[in-house]
């Protein structure tokens, strides 16, 4: 087996238990996301290095532990409105609030994207298709969708939160 194959294999198998481990760190699913993707291309930037799928499994579930921790870290010393916090919040007010609160994040979206990335966030979240299908679609691979993916909403995030911010003040 091929080095890169031993990353993607070990990644494969232990995919929805780093998520997990990475969800209980962050507190946040979006986040937990963004930390197994970020673990995911460290990894693959050091792919020659394991030696077998047991040393890549290894590694793979410290990164991503090492990963979340940074990333929960991060957080906790940025704003303590969190997107899933905006989202609870939009949910308890009136209809136009919500609006204003969509077209923000569509605005930011549509402004502040690379095409790809806003290409692959309608593609995923309006129209629901699949990593494979959006892969397939863009000429990229599966893993190459999952991390711009991540950027994509990474990005939204810390804009909307920093312009809340620049509201408040």
């Amino acid at each position: 087996m091929g080095q890169p194959d031993r990353i993607t294999t070990a990644f494969t198998a232990l995919r929805e238990q780093m998520l997990s481990l990475a969800e209980r760190i962050t507190g946040n699913h979006d986040d937990a996301a963004d930390a197994v993707q970020d673990a995911f291309v460290k990894l693959w930037q050091q792919r020659g290095r394991y030696e077998s799928v047991r040393h890549a499994k290894g590694a793979a579930v410290m990164t991503v532990r090492t990963t979340s921790i940074d990333m929960a870290r991060h957080n906790s010393h940025q704003t303590d409105v969190s997107l899933d916090q905006v989202t609870d919040t939009v949910e308890e007010v009136n209809d136009n609030d919500r609006s204003l609160a969509y077209n923000q994040v569509r605005r930011i979206i549509d402004n502040d994207l690379s095409h790809n990335q806003r290409l692959i966030i309608d593609l995923r979240e309006m129209e629901g298709m699949e990593f494979d299908d959006i892969a397939k679609r863009m000429n990229m691979t599966p893993a190459n969708v999952r991390v711009e993916l991540s950027r994509a909403r990474k990005r939204v995030r810390e804009i909307y939160q920093s312009r809340i911010m620049e509201k408040k003040s």
